[in-house]
């Protein structure tokens, strides 16, 4: 366990399957992307762009957003979901110079997968957390800024819990690497030792966690079967209202 010192400050959640539950996922991620997609290209084409066919220009997108992941889990640094659109539309040969990558993906109209919704205690937790004091962060291994997962946050409801968002975009870099928790541990102005992290994933979440020297808790509700793969947390739960008496026992330690 990370050594700890003194009263808990912050924690810091992951957010997909952490804070949000994805066993209820009811489309597939072609059905989600494949129509953004799509109106992106129309989008394009009525700009005078020359574009390959919708069902050709869906496989280049695919293909190259599935490139970007596996190459971050060599190095662990990830562009920007704009940075890669952006180079997409550079292979294909259009005038970038007439392309304005925000209202891309404005135009692209993120919001939540159908059948993700937070688990029942999860605003219950998070007000809990607030009215004891603590500082809430959120860190996720998202290639999307935090503008476009902010708009899940708000139908969630839960976008008022954090004082201190990161999504990998926004950083550069993936969990494990370091710097993304420290960027995040600076945002809220606190140490890794005063620090708590929660996730699902052993080998970003919590290896990088252990790694960072904050105090790991691993999220392992029912729907999920994770392989630790020797990551060992310092704590694991399967709802987040366990959380909270982990929270009691660090902070009896003062």
């Amino acid at each position: 366990m990370a050594t700890h010192h003194g009263r808990i400050e912050a924690v810091i959640f992951d957010l997909d399957d952490t804070l949000t539950d994805w066993g209820g996922q009811s489309i597939t991620w072609e059905q989600f992307f494949g129509p953004r997609t799509n109106t992106i290209h129309r989008f394009l084409s009525e700009s005078n762009h020359q574009l390959p066919p919708v069902d050709e220009f869906y496989t280049i997108i695919d293909q190259a957003t599935r490139s970007i992941w596996e190459e971050a889990k060599k190095t662990w640094i990830i562009p920007s979901i704009g940075d890669m659109m952006l180079q997409v539309f550079i292979d294909l040969g259009l005038d970038v110079e007439r392309i304005d990558i925000d209202e891309i993906l404005v135009i692209y109209d993120w919001g939540p997968l159908p059948g993700v919704v937070p688990y029942a205690d999860t605003i219950p937790v998070l007000e809990e957390l607030r009215d004891r004091g603590y500082k809430i962060g959120l860190l996720t291994n998202s290639f999307l800024p935090m503008w476009m997962r902010d708009i899940e946050l708000e139908v969630y409801d839960l976008l008022q819990y954090f004082d201190a968002r990161v999504t990998a975009a926004d950083v550069g870099y993936l969990k494990p690497h370091p710097f993304i928790y420290q960027r995040t541990l600076e945002l809220l102005e606190t140490t890794p030792e005063k620090a708590v992290f929660v996730g699902d994933r052993p080998k970003n979440d919590i290896a990088g966690a252990n790694d960072s020297g904050l105090i790991s808790v691993l999220m392992d509700p029912p729907h999920l079967n994770r392989d630790l793969d020797g990551v060992v947390p310092d704590f694991t739960i399967s709802s987040l209202t366990e959380l909270l008496p982990i929270l009691d026992g660090l902070d009896a330690q003062i």
